[in-house]
């Protein structure tokens, strides 16, 4: 662990830093091939090549690199480069022809980050193209997608009163690239209240792929990156999320008004996700945050775990955290055969919406039957052997299940829980 935060704060300083410091450059100078594999291999990790890249690319004048590791992440950069112009080439028809049919729309993340913030389009990976729209426009945008290319991936109907989710299935084109059209900013079971109305009167005008929309407002925005990267997240998405906020900060750091974001903060009852991501950001960056927005946001209390646990889990390996679950993490600490069987239960009769999204199925239909025996087969499948064969509950299994526990712990503090 002390070997990979080592690593994890100097690639973060490289990152972070586009005027680097004389101690930073001592310290650059002294590294040798392994350590700048070591590097690249925590930039991969962390989905941040390209931005390691275009950041080694100013140093390889100065400091000595690895020949054949910096033609590689080269490679890496220019395929990143290819991948987001064709993605904003996608964009474009599909925003023209929101704004033709009077359709308001906020451009989201990387698509925003991309030609409004970041120093290329090159520099950040993204999954996805993200719009946000009003629910009432939502059956309207859909059908527009559907004319561009972009194909539903699954059943969803607008009308529906869906609480556990916030945005349209992804829908892809024959490229495979995905649309996500979201409707709020975070799902509506959350502990959290955000008014997408007051989203819109704060929003601000901007231009994506050529096209005018608009953008949240900076405090919305670096609001909206607490959540996203510390809460939704699980930190998981490491520096990559950790260098969203910073560069929407240091962007906007001239009219960024920081009695706005501590109003938003408080309205939407996130405070202690935005303490807890603005002392990471302090941590891990050079980005100036007033003493003063810290100081009014931590919680009373609070417990230095907390920090602690945050430190691990933004450094972690995520290869982890795919092989076990929430419910699993629960189901495998239960005490009695009853316990389990209710967590078990609990993951197979998922509301009939849900089903109907994870199989295709209309959920008024017959065919929903179908959906819950499916279900019980994939959860057999993907989870049986781990749950009940004995020889699976080794030493190594129980550190998994203990991690994905302290996630649980923490992200339920961050809700509001002690």
């Amino acid at each position: 662990m002390d070997q990979s935060l080592c690593t994890f704060k100097t690639l973060a300083n490289i990152m972070d830093s586009y005027n680097l410091s004389i101690n930073l450059q001592e310290k650059l100078e002294k590294l040798g091939g392994q350590d700048w594999s070591a590097l690249a291999e925590a930039a991969s990790q962390h989905g941040v090549s390209p931005r390691f890249y275009q950041t080694v690319k100013a140093l390889a004048k100065k400091e000595p690199f690895p020949a054949d590791l910096y033609s590689r992440l080269k490679k890496t950069y220019l395929q990143n480069a290819a991948r987001n112009t064709i993605f904003l080439a996608r964009a474009t028809k599909l925003l023209q022809d929101f704004n033709a049919n009077n359709i308001d729309t906020i451009a989201l993340k990387g698509i925003y980050l991309a030609e409004n913030i970041n120093r290329t389009i090159a520099e950040r990976y993204f999954c996805d193209i993200d719009l946000l729209v009003k629910r009432a426009d939502l059956p309207k945008a859909i059908a527009i997608a559907k004319e561009c290319d972009f194909k539903p991936s699954t059943y969803f109907d607008p009308a529906d009163q869906d609480i556990d989710i916030k945005h349209v299935p992804p829908m892809f084109n024959h490229e495979g690239l995905p649309l996500e059209i979201h409707w709020t900013l975070l799902e509506e079971d959350e502990p959290f209240n955000i008014d997408t109305t007051e989203l819109w009167q704060r929003a601000i005008p901007a231009k994506v792929a050529g096209v005018d929309v608009l953008a949240l407002s900076p405090e919305d925005f670096a609001a909206h990156l607490c959540l996203h990267f510390t809460y939704q997240h699980h930190l998981s998405l490491g520096l990559k999320g950790l260098l969203d906020i910073t560069d929407v900060l240091r962007h906007f750091q001239d009219q960024f008004d920081w009695d706005r974001f501590l109003s938003i903060v408080n309205s939407w009852q996130c405070q202690r996700v935005a303490w807890l991501t603005l002392t990471l950001v302090r941590e891990y960056s050079t980005v100036s945050i007033p003493d003063e927005v810290i100081t009014v946001l931590q919680p009373v209390g609070i417990e230095t775990w907390v920090i602690e646990q945050a430190r691990i889990q933004i450094i972690e390996d995520n290869s982890t955290r795919a092989r076990v679950t929430p419910d699993l993490a629960k189901f495998s600490e239960a005490n009695s055969f009853f316990s389990k069987l209710r967590i078990g239960l609990s993951r197979v009769f998922l509301p009939r919406r849900v089903i109907a999204r994870l199989y295709n199925l209309r959920p008024n239909s017959p065919k929903i039957l179908k959906g819950y025996f499916l279900r019980v087969k994939d959860l057999s499948r993907g989870y049986g052997n781990r749950v009940w064969n004995p020889e699976r509950q080794s030493l190594q299994w129980k550190n998994v299940v203990a991690q994905e526990q302290e996630r649980m712990k923490l992200r339920a503090w961050m809700g509001g829980e002690r």
